[in-house]
């Protein structure tokens, strides 16, 4: 080693930065990604990808610093920009469950709201806890071999043929695009969904090469035909539509209507909705180290007139919130992979919205962040038909900061602001003679997660046993503890005949938008047991979806039907949709494909993002096949392949929809 650092130095930057890539591709290295099943020939082209594209960039250095040791600080500083980049993309997995394509840039479009700054801090904070700092070590070993044999490195220049160099750069490239080429033919041969396709790049062509190659060319994955045509995509869904009078379902066989006892039973009542942000069951009916986490809404729940749904799921996608929004709206699921939000800046696209339902309504939607936020002051009216969107800067200019500080967190409009400010708008509309639908978005509890006990009122926090390790998952147990208050004072409010805040003849209707990402080890801390990865999966996609009916005309329906039963089936957050749409008596020709919540009629969930398949009877994961079956039931083979093929339509009518549509000027 002494005689040849270079050699050594050398050896050291191929071997470890190819093994680096191990943290995007292996869920024991990166617990937030869903790895494709492995093969000989995937790991085969996984490892010429790599390698190739390192020593391309080998070759670049010898040829322009030609001494070893100015190779070799080349070297050390490449490893160090390498070494960045896989930290960085370790964080966007963390954060969107999926692996980064360049076609996903638009994402940041949306201004941080204030949430920059601590979220750097928390990257800090778990580049150590995590050790995440591992990802460094190629740097950092051979920063240290070139310190300790700075003097030991040979004065010469490194002898160059260029017909060997030539050579080599045209093997090494013809080795990058054979690899790239077997990715892109075995991903439409065994995939062929949009998303998810940069993680089989980086599996199947070697995360280096896929980045590069995804650079240089821009084939972008999404791509549709361009003789697509939008009817005919809408057409190939029918056979999904229950909107009907009669239709088999899919889960039990059985024949359903888009008539029942609920249909048209809130018809004229105003409805108020309230996506919490970040909301999960597991806070719900529970205590953690002898404290009740939602001890309000417990309470709320023996109320025949409230409904806690607790097996329903989200399927949000890279747009988080935003994609929350979509399906509550149009009853779809996303893409995955397609900010809905921002595709909707680029094309001018439309679709049948819950906005279109309710046009004889004045409708509000509210967000306590900056209005250009996920394109929220564009997307909520021109595409979900909302009557008039507001969010931050409309607040700002009613309730200057400096003189209204109280009614902040933060950067932010806190949420008993905004819900009070929604409620009074709702019941300016009734005094116009004019039914209110109101859409409210909470800003907490949000990533990171630090600890509020100083800018919120009244919050106290509350040790769950965890520790201190794992200090984001209490700080969000006591956020949605905070909330739950929050939250139930907020209802009373809007029914009591004697608030300001009342809002006569109104349902209303909450749901949580997304889970909240955090590590594993955080929530087997919570449980002292260790979680399958399906079951943390499950974890963090299980919402709550809680309907409040003061009138009781909701109980009066469902008498002599078994209510336990229906609130615990599986369902996922496109079923709102068609439940509003039920509940109301809102008659339209227009598709839809969720069912009814209230009416006993089976449902399943999946996620967009990784194809994890929910249903009462099991969990499947089509990536890598990994499943868990309920009472030793076997797979429903015949269903996984009808929700698969919904997914495909379903996908294939939105890219169709949205890049066949003109782009705006």
């Amino acid at each position: 080693m002494k005689k040849n650092p270079f050699l050594w130095i050398t050896i050291i930057f191929f071997v470890f930065n190819i093994l680096n890539t191990y943290f995007l591709t292996v869920s024991g290295l990166n617990q937030y990604i869903i790895p494709f099943n492995r093969t000989f020939l995937s790991e085969l082209c996984s490892l010429l990808g790599n390698f190739s594209i390192l020593a391309i960039l080998y070759l670049v250095g010898v040829l322009i610093f030609k001494k070893p040791k100015r190779i070799s600080i080349y070297l050390t500083c490449l490893t160090f920009v390498l070494n960045v980049a896989i930290i960085a993309l370790q964080y966007y997995m963390k954060s969107y469950k999926l692996a980064f394509s360049i076609f996903n840039f638009s994402l940041m479009k949306s201004p941080t709201g204030g949430f920059g700054g601590n979220v750097f801090l928390d990257w800090l904070y778990e580049l150590f806890i995590y050790y995440r700092i591992l990802t460094l070590a190629p740097f950092i070993i051979l920063l240290i071999f070139c310190i300790v044999f700075r003097k030991r490195f040979e004065d010469f220049k490194i002898k160059i043929s260029f017909q060997k160099v030539f050579c080599s750069f045209a093997l090494l490239v013809g080795c990058c695009l054979g690899t790239y080429s077997y990715y892109q033919y075995s991903l439409k041969k065994n995939w062929g969904f949009s998303t998810d396709y940069a993680q089989y790049g980086c599996q199947y062509a070697g995360a280096y090469n896929y980045y590069i190659s995804e650079f240089i060319f821009r084939v972008d994955n999404r791509e549709i035909d361009p003789d697509a045509n939008v009817q005919k995509e809408l057409s190939e869904l029918e056979k999904f539509n229950k909107n009907k009078s009669s239709y088999i379902n899919a889960v039990d066989k059985q024949e359903y209507s888009n008539k029942d006892k609920q249909t048209g039973i809130l018809k004229g009542k105003n409805l108020f909705v309230i996506q919490m942000e970040s909301t999960m069951s597991f806070c719900y009916e529970a205590e953690f180290n002898g404290i009740e986490i939602t001890p309000n809404f417990n309470q709320l729940f023996k109320d025949p007139n409230c409904y806690y749904f607790n097996n329903v799921y989200t399927t949000v996608g890279i747009g988080n919130t935003s994609d929350a929004e979509f399906s509550f709206f149009t009853g779809l699921y996303p893409t995955g992979d397609m900010t809905i939000a921002w595709e909707f800046d680029t094309y001018d696209f439309q679709m049948t919205t819950l906005g279109d339902h309710f046009k004889d309504y004045l409708s509000y939607s509210y967000n306590p962040t900056n209005e250009s936020f996920y394109n929220h002051n564009n997307l909520h009216e021109q595409l979900y038909k909302i009557t008039d969107f507001r969010g931050l800067e409309s607040f700002e200019a009613i309730y200057p900061k400096e003189e209204y500080k109280e009614k902040y967190l933060n950067y932010w409009i806190s949420d008993a602001s905004i819900l009070r400010w929604a409620a009074k708008t709702a019941k300016e509309a009734a005094g116009k003679g004019k039914n209110a639908l109101s859409f409210v978005e909470t800003i907490t509890p949000h990533n990171p997660f630090y600890d509020l006990s100083e800018d919120l009122p009244n919050f106290e926090n509350y040790e769950y046993g965890i520790g201190p390790t794992y200090y984001q998952l209490t700080n969000y147990i006591n956020q949605v503890k905070y909330n739950d208050q929050l939250l139930y004072d907020f209802l009373m409010e809007a029914t009591n005949k004697e608030s300001p805040y009342y809002l006569e003849n109104t349902v209303f209707l909450l749901y949580g938008d997304h889970g909240n990402a955090l590590y594993r080890g955080a929530y087997e801390s919570l449980y002292n047991r260790e979680l399958s990865d399906l079951e943390y999966r499950k974890l963090l996609l299980n919402i709550p979806v809680i309907l409040y009916d003061p009138s009781g005309e909701i109980s009066a329906s469902l008498v002599d039907s078994p209510v336990e039963k229906i609130l615990s089936q599986t369902k996922s957050n496109t079923d709102m949709y068609r439940t509003i749409l039920n509940l109301f008596g809102v008659e339209s020709q227009a598709p839809y494909y969720g069912v009814n919540m209230l009416s006993g009629e089976p449902s399943y969930s999946y996620d967009p993002k990784n194809l994890d398949i929910i249903t009462d009877d099991f969990m499947y994961c089509k990536k890598n096949d990994q499943f868990e079956v309920k009472d030793n039931k076997a797979l429903n083979e015949e269903l996984i392949k009808h929700i698969l093929e919904y997914r495909k339509k379903q996908d294939s009518y939105i890219n169709t929809l949205v890049y066949t549509a003109k782009k705006k000027k």
